[in-house]
């Protein structure tokens, strides 16, 4: 009897040798194991962070990419079963297959907090830990990369992307401080099949605008909500912006026909482009770390004059960094273009 008492102790102890707590975004203690080899994202923020920091500990992805996403990603990751998770269009999370992969720690969207109450204690009853992370604005991601990286002990990983991310953003800032009495640039962000969906200047999701210098052409009222809306034809043509920003590339494609459109300014004068989204987008939806390559990206199409960039080499740089992917020029030059 003594024996097995012992026994039990000594599991006991070396459990609590091989756990440690951290706290989450959320400000909730997790125990977590010493080494985390495996995890799990709950939701497309969640997974692009992991990508980034520990493409190797992924085993499992939240939706099936497109051939044109495939290009631009890791070959290990695109072969990654598809899990599901906590998120619009209807992919609901696989638990039982997630349960069945046995993760070490999952990431969780902190937005999520709220209703993953469920799902969070039939993953903690397997001693499946769950980690919740914010990543709604620029500043987010980047303490989202600083915090996750702690939970997977990628923390040397974590302050590499970091250090670029805050060099971009000062480089953005300096140089529209540069602007003084230069008029903003009018700015449109074109969602859905036809381009009539935005986003709020209020809402997170359009902050790549207003950091790049611009001015996001939809202002909601404080108190509406500040999501994406539907607008009309007329208001836009009311709005006539400087530059439109495009996020679906069939309705990108479809305005070499489309005369309704051909009539704003910005497509008479070439200032339309196509958010390459390859392999996520690089302005919003999801947010994420893609949006430190977007800020430079859309503050360059604003203002050329203002931003000394090549943005062939630069974007080969930040998808080597961050993406693990090695552009050609001709492939840097495609994505540019929204080829």
């Amino acid at each position: 009897m003594r024996v097995w008492l012992a026994i039990w102790f000594w599991l006991l102890v070396g459990s609590l040798w091989a756990n440690e707590i951290m706290v989450d975004m959320a400000g909730r203690e997790v125990e977590i194991p010493l080494e985390v080899s495996k995890a799990f994202a709950a939701s497309p923020p969640m997974m692009t962070l992991l990508y980034i920091l520990a493409p190797e500990k992924m085993m499992g992805v939240n939706y099936s990419f497109s051939e044109q996403e495939k290009r631009f990603m890791r070959r290990e990751v695109q072969n990654l079963p598809v899990l599901g998770g906590f998120f619009g269009g209807g992919n609901q999370a696989n638990l039982e297959k997630i349960i069945s992969l046995r993760p070490d720690v999952v990431f969780a969207w902190d937005l999520a907090l709220g209703n993953m109450k469920g799902f969070e204690e039939r993953l903690n009853a397997f001693g499946i830990p769950v980690i919740y992370l914010r990543q709604n604005t620029l500043k987010d991601s980047l303490e989202a990369v600083e915090v996750m990286g702690r939970f997977l002990h990628k923390e040397d990983r974590a302050h590499q992307l970091i250090a670029y991310g805050e060099e971009s953003l000062s480089r953005v800032e300096k140089s529209v401080e540069s602007l003084g009495d230069t008029p903003k640039k009018r700015v449109y962000f074109a969602q859905g099949e036809d381009g009539l969906y935005t986003e709020c200047d209020i809402d997170a999701q359009s902050e790549v605008i207003a950091l790049a210098g611009g001015v996001n052409v939809h202002h909601c009222p404080k108190g509406s909500g500040g999501k994406r809306e539907r607008i009309s034809m007329e208001k836009l043509y009311l709005y006539d912006p400087d530059v439109i920003f495009v996020r679906e590339r069939p309705f990108f494609e479809s305005l070499k026909s489309n005369r309704s459109w051909q009539k704003l300014r910005a497509y008479r004068e070439g200032k339309v482009y196509l958010d390459a989204a390859s392999p996520f987008s690089w302005l919003s939806r999801p947010p994420s770390f893609m949006r430190l390559w977007g800020v430079l990206w859309v503050h360059h199409r604003l203002y050329p004059d203002h931003l000394e960039m090549d943005e062939v080499s630069e974007v080969a740089r930040f998808y080597r960094l961050f993406l693990g992917i090695e552009l050609s020029e001709e492939d840097s030059r495609k994505l540019l273009k929204g080829e």
